[in-house]
């Protein structure tokens, strides 16, 4: 059954409502405002500022860690660099800054589950494609397809204005409606359903499916998703060490009296109190003399050394469910051995290519739509494909020695330079170019340098000096 354009404003609003809190929530573990570990109903204000001391950013590590391995790096179409397609592609990566924009989609999609790419046209008539966070759009996926878009919703507020925006995007339609802020203090919508009004000019037909392009990670979950208990065991086990220290960060000491002792009198001859406090201040000239049967006591200090390592013992826990190198959780870490940092790394590069896998469909089916909204149109044999930097090999040493190797293998130079060095079309076209120029040069240079002279026989007889 088909919905009308108020059946999917409601559906829409209601389903980004509800989904905010989650989003709100992943998303804090990765800007450093996730939720305080718990304390007491009667605890005061102040220790909120204590408790913030207590948490940990993990779940950046974990997704930093995935991202800084997904790196896009061009587009290519069909088999020929310098067809139109080709070129109009290339030309959108570049003034759309696409490496940034899929950056940010693929850190959204780690981290929330999903991500989100809009595709328009500007002024002049050319593709305009964004980034959209989240927190500001809501996707219906298809569920055949999940990265195309049966229906969607942006919402956004002018604060100048004193106005919410609503922006709907429903099969062949866009809707534009605007309300009055309920609080223009605030940059972000609370609430999202409830009191639009339609614009007056606000609908526009187009054809196809919304605009919108879903880049969605893996069962649609964040990277650290199913561990959010485990972070908060570490985030609580630093709280208790953080109070732990704080209460006992000086010896106590106190008077025994031993049994059968009167103990320290309360009054003076005078019939004064005795304020014992003072009279036993600490002082590095301090001389106390104690009557018979009274001595002092002193704690000693409560060692953490058991809670350090039960923490460690959850920071490797967390860095094995999430697939995440140890020496990324724990900088001491770094200097374990190659066979023990072996295999967490394997894991991390078999999770990246996973990804990779995953998000290339979307991509490139954000291209086609962005050739779309320029008028061209794919043939059959014109396959768009998105090239990612090798996850393998992220740093120029490795990339090099890599490059090293295949060409030792007797690889072709452009297809390690594509594979294992991750240069884009553009790249690999003027590097062909250049060495061509090079090497022109040299022969012009061999051509026009002088010959060393041949010495001419002499005859016999004759010594030459």
């Amino acid at each position: 059954m088909t919905k009308t354009a108020e059946e999917w404003l409601s559906y829409l609003t209601a389903r980004m409502d509800k989904e905010r809190p989650r989003t709100d929530l992943l998303r804090s573990y990765t800007n450093g405002s996730s939720p305080l570990p718990e304390m007491g109903p009667n605890l005061a204000k102040a220790w909120l500022k204590f408790q913030r001391r207590a948490r940990t950013n993990p779940g950046k590590l974990v997704v930093s860690a995935l991202a800084d391995r997904l790196i896009p790096n061009g587009v290519t179409v069909g088999s020929r660099g310098d067809s139109p397609a080709a070129q109009a592609a290339a030309r959108i990566w570049r003034d759309n800054r696409l490496k940034v924009v899929f950056a940010d989609a693929i850190w959204d999609a780690a981290t929330l589950g999903c991500g989100y790419l809009l595709v328009t046209q500007d002024e002049d008539g050319r593709a305009c494609v964004t980034y959209e966070r989240p927190e500001h759009m809501y996707v219906e996926p298809d569920p055949v397809r999940p990265w195309r878009a049966l229906a969607a919703v942006k919402v956004w507020r002018d604060q100048t204005a004193g106005l919410d925006h609503l922006v709907m995007w429903v099969p062949g339609l866009r809707l534009a409606y605007t309300r009055s802020a309920y609080d223009q203090s605030k940059r972000l919508i609370s609430r999202i359903t409830g009191d639009w009004s339609l614009d007056a000019d606000g609908v526009q037909s187009y054809e196809g499916v919304p605009p919108v392009v879903v880049i969605e990670n893996r069962f649609g979950m964040g990277e650290f998703e199913h561990v959010l208990d485990l972070i908060a065991r570490i985030n609580w086990q630093t709280l208790q060490r953080l109070v732990i220290i704080s209460m006992q960060a000086f010896r106590q000491r106190a008077l025994k009296s031993a049994e059968g002792s009167a103990g320290l009198p309360a009054e003076d001859e005078s019939g004064n109190e005795i304020d014992y406090q003072k009279v036993f201040e600490p002082s590095p000239a301090a001389l106390w003399e104690l009557p018979p049967g009274v001595e002092i006591w002193e704690s000693s200090q409560t060692q953490i050394s058991e809670i350090l390592a039960a923490t460690k013992d959850d920071w490797r826990e967390l860095a094995a469910e999430t697939a995440t190198p140890l020496s990324i959780m724990l900088p001491d870490a770094a200097n374990q051995s190659a066979a023990g940092a072996e295999q967490p790394q394997k894991a991390l590069l078999s999770k990246a290519e996973d990804r990779i896998e995953r998000f290339k469909p979307a991509l490139a089916y954000l291209i086609v739509k962005a050739l779309a909204v320029e008028g061209i149109d794919l043939d059959e044999t014109e396959t768009v494909e998105i090239l990612f930097v090798p996850p393998h090999a992220v740093s120029l040493t490795e990339k090099y020695a890599a490059a090293v190797q295949a060409r030792n293998a007797g690889e072709a130079l452009e297809t390690i330079q594509r594979n294992i060095l991750g240069y884009s079309p553009e790249q690999i076209a003027q590097d062909k170019q250049r060495r061509a120029e090079e090497q022109l040069a040299l022969a012009f240079a061999l051509q026009d340098s002088p010959q060393p002279a041949s010495v001419a026989p002499q005859p016999e007889g004759i010594e030459v000096r």
